[in-house]
């Protein structure tokens, strides 16, 4: 049985502490053109949602209750 360590990400986390796994360094030929060609598309849909916007979704769901 392999043990893995998993973390979450928060805002009192210190970002440049956590190890950042390379996705590219795994992959061969193929598999790495076709990481670069949709990385500028994924990067786009990543988003970065201001705290407030958090708070503000949160909110709205526990007045759903």
């Amino acid at each position: 049985m392999l043990m893995g360590e998993t973390f979450t990400l928060n805002e009192l986390t210190n970002q440049n502490g956590v190890m950042k796994t390379d996705v590219t360094e795994n992959l061969e030929g193929d598999e790495l053109m076709f990481y670069h060609s949709l990385r500028a598309e994924l990067d786009l849909l990543q988003k970065m949602p201001q705290l407030q916007t958090i708070h503000y979704i949160l909110d709205y769901s526990k007045s759903l209750r």
